[in-house]
């Protein structure tokens, strides 16, 4: 087989698997109670999860993804449901993979709402998120055209969707603008990156106190609330639980470790791999974790300032 058949042969298995990449589905949607799903990544390609909560008279939208393809089907999907016009959009925090199909939904008649620092930071955190002038001309772009969100609140909201009342509550941790989505008809409570079931959080925000604080809180709702986390399959109070564990294992693997700043570091990975190497993305997130949880003790992590 010459050189040429082989590179010819090549490039159309790779386009095969491209296509056959895009031809799954980018989210799997769950009912979790009577006009409460929560849409579940699958795979990375929608790049986080996202909810749907439909009332008698409008729908509220729980985040809007990462990928335009996976927006745009988690829109699909809502018009599939009901009708109804959706009136909300909330995006838990700021982060990109939440809130990059914004403009989408405002285009279909929803206000974006979220906690009052969000909209502040959109534009500068994510794209230091993406690496700061070190990000792609298309990364740049992409930040450029986010949508903020047009309304906010500060500490607590509440929603009337017709006959189903949907609770915003603001919470710290993984960001200083947090929000939680509780829907108490269902039980269900949608966090954001407030929990990532059975995986390595991102930190680059976050303040770990405040967050052991705030799962500590959430603890209390009962055996029979399910949560749908930022990442990862819908939750339990016990999964809730092993998320805090995971938190504290870091906090602690961090004040045990000894020496140099690199001693110290490699002490508290390998503690943690012991316990969380199965858990999805322990690779790629759990050395900067003790990195940034290094710094938080030491007095030195940045974390976004609040916006007037």
């Amino acid at each position: 087989m010459t050189y040429r058949l082989l590179l010819v042969l090549g490039l159309l298995l790779s386009h095969l698997a491209v296509r056959a990449q895009l031809a799954q589905p980018a989210f799997e949607l769950q009912q979790l109670a009577p006009g409460v799903y929560a849409a579940i990544d699958q795979g990375g390609r929608a790049g986080s999860n996202a909810g749907i909560v439909i009332g008698n008279r409008t729908v509220l939208v729980v985040d809007t993804l990462y990928r335009e393809p996976a927006s745009r089907a988690l829109l699909d999907a809502v018009r599939k449901l009901t009708d109804l016009p959706i009136r909300y959009l909330v995006n838990t925090h700021h982060h990109i993979d939440h809130v990059a199909g914004n403009r989408l939904f405002a285009e279909a008649g929803a206000t974006v709402l979220a906690q009052r620092n969000v909209p502040g930071w959109v534009q500068p955190e994510n794209l230091r998120l993406l690496g700061g002038e070190q990000a792609s001309a298309e990364q740049k772009e992409q930040v450029a055209q986010l949508l903020q969100p047009q309304l906010t609140f500060n500490e607590r909201m509440s929603l009337d969707l017709g006959g189903r009342r949907v609770e915003l509550q603001h919470r710290l941790g993984h960001t200083g603008g947090d929000t939680v989505v509780w829907v108490p008809d269902a039980q269900v409570m949608f966090l954001g990156d407030l929990l990532w079931r059975r995986s390595i959080p991102n930190l680059i925000d976050a303040n770990l106190v405040q967050w052991r604080a705030t799962l500590e809180t959430l603890g209390v709702m009962g055996e029979q609330t399910r949560f749908v986390p930022g990442h990862g399959g819908v939750a339990s109070a016990q999964d809730l639980r092993e998320f805090a564990g995971y938190l504290d294992a870091l906090d602690q693997a961090v004040a045990d470790a000894q020496g140099p700043e690199e001693t110290r570091s490699a002490a508290a990975l390998e503690a943690l791999r012991a316990r969380y190497a199965a858990w999805a993305y322990f690779k790629g997130l759990a050395a900067p974790n003790v990195r940034d949880a290094l710094a938080e003790r030491e007095g030195r992590k940045r974390v976004p300032a609040p916006r007037p």
